[in-house]
């Protein structure tokens, strides 16, 4: 339930939840059948179901590398807040993370009508509020309509809800129609979260209301405290509605959550090597320098070395979930980044090996597209050796002589006339501060682009304010990250509609191909067809560079303290993208 530690760029509920990027698997297609021309939904065995009878008890200690800025599932987009919501909220089904199947949750079904423009789910009856009070209809249409509301901060979100309207029927039933039916329609009804109404109706701005920090959610915990800069804590809801159905009978089973806000990665890597954080995701760097090095005779290989006297053990897990991606983002409103031949000649211009070796070492593979580079979503063509932009200095500084730039004043930086006026190559790049793998992508960007006569000046910047920044175009260019689905809509992100509105748009790309592809590939609802068009995609945007494509990691790397247990055996499933902590039991 808690995504990848590092901070990337959270991609919405909508298609967080199992962020993947492989398969071909139908989200309309999720396991309804058809009865008189309606298609009905029928549960299928999840695995789930197989999990042995849990133990309950003790408390559980995370990192937050973070603040959360809200703690909200209609306003949550970076990874702090997005880490607290599955504790916190109940979507209407969740998903079996080892077959994306869908499972009941805040609703207990749903029928599709023939033409797939109408979605009727009926509310889980037992669904309850932290405080006692039933989940009604009037949550969800309170919730529905504070999403749609162009004041609300829910820009990315709403790409996913484009046309959609609700219609109440009771108390606890209701219906989603939409005006063209698309391939992710279903999916992304499904995964709806809905917040209380009463907690946020009086409230003047949704957005800034002191519920977006002292949450009464519907799920398996309740919000206890937060302490800016020190902890979040969450206790368990022991008469929680949700443990009567099976696949959640043995989930969720620490009494507390207490996420730990620890800024500096090196300082948590030694809190969990102390035993104070019980479960952690390694970057790269602590893997193969301490896991695999200097700590290695402190830290088992697997859960079995717990038995000789290993206080906590690490392993590198191997799935079908693919882990997003990251990237330098160009500000393609500023006339410097304005060429698409410029920003090829930047793509050749970085040691993609050095990054991959001396940051990641080894446990990264360069990208080549925004759908996970070995996904059937995308073109496998980009990774020939004729295709590939990788490091040739001599070929890109040939592209940007070709493009008009040149070091007329002899300062050994290049410059260009651009709009009648003669433009020093600087710009500035930021980063998150509390990510110190990106602050070393940035000062070898900065000396590879120096050695061009290209003057980059690097800038570190706190999460919270540093997505600020992003938000209101204040960059000319950034480090970032995105997360992955199995099932890409690429209009979030590529569309140029989804730059307004602080959208996920962020460096304003816009490409009338792309935008036409996008809205064929959106209402395609055969898997392989769709995926031709994605690869299209893939195609037009890696040819543009609106973002030089760094690095995707090969692996999760995890670690878990002696406190930790899995009966089952099982430490993540196919589509887990970090450790499971709502499977696992622990020692009090």
């Amino acid at each position: 339930m808690n995504p990848w530690k590092l901070a990337i760029r959270a991609i919405p509920a909508a298609i967080l939840l199992f962020a993947s990027a492989c398969g071909s698997h139908q989200a309309q297609a999720a396991n309804p059948v058809k009865t008189s021309g309606v298609l009905k939904y029928e549960r299928q065995p999840s695995a789930y179901d197989k999990l042995p009878p849990a133990k309950r008890g003790g408390t559980l200690y995370q990192q937050l590398s973070g603040n959360p800025k809200v703690i909200n599932p209609i306003l949550g987009n970076d990874n702090n807040s997005r880490a607290l919501e599955g504790y916190l909220w109940a979507t209407l089904f969740s998903e079996d993370s080892d077959t994306l199947s869908p499972l009941p949750y805040l609703a207990e079904s749903f029928e599709v009508s023939p033409d797939r423009k109408s979605y009727t789910f009926v509310l889980n009856k037992a669904a309850k509020w932290a405080d006692g009070t039933s989940v009604t209809t009037d949550d969800v249409k309170f919730t529905f309509d504070k999403m749609m509301d162009p004041k609300t901060e829910a820009a990315p979100l709403r790409v996913y809800w484009e046309t959609v309207k609700l219609a109440v029927k009771d108390g606890r039933t209701f219906t989603f129609t939409v005006a063209e039916p698309k391939f992710d329609t279903l999916r992304s009804l499904y995964l709806f979260s809905v917040v209380n109404k009463k907690q946020f109706e009086k409230e003047p701005d949704f957005n800034k209301a002191r519920a977006v920090l002292n949450p009464i959610g519907n799920g398996p915990y309740a919000f206890k405290s937060f302490n800016r800069d020190q902890s979040v804590v969450l206790t368990r809801n022991k008469t929680w509605w949700g443990y009567e159905l099976p696949h959640f009978k043995n989930r969720f089973n620490a009494d507390e959550v207490n996420f730990r806000v620890i800024v500096d990665d090196n300082l948590a890597y030694e809190k969990f090597l102390r035993g104070d954080l019980d479960l952690m995701g390694f970057n790269a760097e602590q893997f193969a320098v301490k896991v695999q090095g200097v700590d290695k005779d402190k830290i088992g290989k697997s859960a079995q070395d717990i038995k000789v006297g290993k206080k906590v053990w690490a392993q590198e897990i191997q799935n079908r979930a693919p882990r997003g991606y990251n990237y330098v983002g160009w500000n393609m409103r500023l006339p410097l980044f304005a060429s698409v031949k410029t920003r090829r000649a930047m793509a050749r211009l970085l040691d993609y090996k050095q990054v991959i070796n001396k940051v990641y070492y080894g446990f990264q593979f360069q990208c080549t597209s925004p759908f996970g580079s070995l996904s059937p979503n995308s073109a496998e063509d980009l990774r020939s050796k004729e295709k590939m932009l990788t490091f040739d200095r001599k070929a890109a500084l040939a592209m940007l002589k070709a493009d008009g730039w040149a070091d007329t004043d002899k300062d050994n930086i290049l410059d260009k006339e651009i709009g009648g006026k003669r433009v020093p190559f600087k710009f500035e790049l930021k980063y998150n501060s509390n990510n110190a793998l990106r602050g070393k992508i940035a000062q070898i960007l900065k000396d590879n682009f120096k050695a061009a006569g290209i003057d980059v000046t690097v800038k570190a910047v706190e999460w919270n304010a540093y997505l600020d920044d992003i938000d209101h175009r204040k960059f000319d260019a950034f480090i970032l990250g995105w997360t992955a689905t199995p099932y890409p809509n690429a209009k979030q992100i590529w569309h140029s509609d989804s730059e307004k509105d602080q959208g996920s748009n962020i460096v304003a790309y816009s490409n009338k191909k792309v935008d036409a592809l996008i809205e064929k590939s959106n209402v395609e609802m055969d898997a392989r067809k769709r995926q031709e068009t994605m690869k299209e995609i893939n195609r037009l945007i890696y040819e543009d560079q609106p973002y030089m494509f760094l690095s995707e990691p090969r692996s999760v790397l995890a670690g878990f303290t002696a406190k930790v247990g899995s009966p089952s055996g099982v430490w993540a499933m196919q589509y887990d993208v970090s450790p499971p902590d709502d499977l696992y039991q622990f020692v009090p």
